[in-house]
């Protein structure tokens, strides 16, 4: 298996996608993950290309949220049955049209009226989990795969994760600056640690015959400060983390001519 070069950051798709924040009467609250270390999204020869994913419940034990009683992964409807091999679901093999079927555009899943690879599994909504995996014998690209997600009697659907797709996905790249200021407390606490004392005989010791004659507190003992300045050195290294959140489209009118060709262009009639 080959190492996949590109970062996540650059990936034309989702790789995570959290439908618990989707609202609805009623709330699927799943969290789907492609893992990248179990997938072969960019296969050697000989090699097929393999899509793993992880499902995990997140929602809570009260009626607003619902379990998960199936759902379908939109891949590229132009993928044929022969070509998608090697299905398992948390590790057991799976025949495909049996619990997991390919539903097209012609035949959908009936509920939810959603194409695609079918899983008709459950996951407790509460900390449910649930790994899926498959292999193609072709190699296709990958971009956004529509999720619809059926449970208690409700369908949630609009969120994509990276999956295969027909077609090379397109990007544009932009770069966004922010600038801002960054303020963080420091607390100094000096501290002293006490050394190992050392006790010097300063000439030999008198010898007085008869009885005691000691001066002082009897059992007492001896105080002095010590006083230290002291210069410290906190190095602090500022900087930032960034994340994209959910994409926003404003569609425009649909045509048969070729807007796209020089679309950036200002000068172009």
């Amino acid at each position: 298996m080959r190492i996949l070069q590109i970062k996540p950051a650059q990936f034309p798709c989702n790789l995570e996608i959290d439908y618990s924040q989707v609202m609805g009467e009623r709330i699927l609250p799943f969290v789907f993950e492609l893992d990248l270390a179990e997938s072969n999204l960019d296969p050697g020869p000989e090699e097929n290309q393999r899509f793993c994913y992880n499902v995990t419940g997140v929602g809570e034990d009260n009626p607003q949220f619902a379990d998960l009683s199936h759902f379908v992964l939109g891949i590229c409807d132009q993928i044929p049955e022969d070509q998608i091999v090697n299905i398992t679901v948390n590790g057991v093999p799976q025949v495909l049209n049996g619990d997991v079927e390919l539903r097209t555009p012609q035949n959908p899943d009936p509920p939810t009226g959603c194409a695609g690879l079918k899983f008709d599994f459950e996951v407790n909504k509460v900390g449910g989990q649930l790994t899926f995996c498959f292999e193609l014998t072709e190699t296709y690209d990958f971009g956004p795969n529509p999720v619809c997600l059926f449970g208690g009697g409700e369908t949630a659907e609009g969120l994509s994760i990276c999956g295969p797709v027909c077609q090379e996905i397109e990007t544009c790249e932009g770069v966004g600056y922010q600038p801002l200021s960054v303020c963080v407390p420091v607390t100094v606490t000096p501290f002293a640690i006490e050394g190992m004392s050392t006790t010097f005989c300063c000439g030999p010791p008198t010898v007085t015959p008869g009885p005691a004659m000691c001066e002082g507190e009897e059992n007492g003992s001896c105080e002095f400060t010590m006083t230290q300045e002291l210069c410290v050195r906190v190095p602090v290294t500022f900087g930032a983390t960034s994340s994209v959140g959910s994409t926003f489209v404003n569609c425009g009118d649909a045509t048969d001519e070729d807007v796209c060709t020089d679309c950036g262009n200002t000068n172009s009639q």
